[in-house]
């Protein structure tokens, strides 16, 4: 999620500089710890990497469109997997108090003498 809301920011940047002349100073990364430096110029087009060794152009905007849906996504699912968690502490809860009871019970059964 934070690298999409970077993304984001990026384009919605790049959109308010597409009508000057000035260009963007970037750095990116080239691979593990090696970053280069570049000028982008005023563009209305942006590339992004969806993964899998995919890479596609987009107008500004609807790059700002799909990482913006993207962004809602990605927030929807971590809600939902931290509501998933929180059920799961409540049921590991109960089936501890449930072992513990077994356990109890198995005690005082074994404690009476035989008849």
């Amino acid at each position: 999620m934070p690298d999409i809301k970077t993304t984001l920011d990026i384009v919605k940047y790049m959109q308010k500089k597409k009508d000057s002349s000035d260009s963007l100073p970037a750095q990116f990364l080239l691979s593990d710890q090696v970053y280069a430096k570049a000028t982008i110029p005023p563009s209305d087009k942006v590339c992004l990497w969806l993964g899998a060794n995919v890479m596609l152009e987009y107008s500004l905007v609807d790059a700002e469109t799909l990482l913006t849906k993207n962004l809602d996504n990605a927030q929807k699912t971590l809600k939902e997997a931290e509501q998933d968690l929180d059920f799961l502490r409540d049921q590991y809860t109960t089936t501890e108090v449930n072992i513990a009871r077994v356990y109890n019970w198995n005690v005082k059964k074994n404690k009476k003498p035989d008849t």
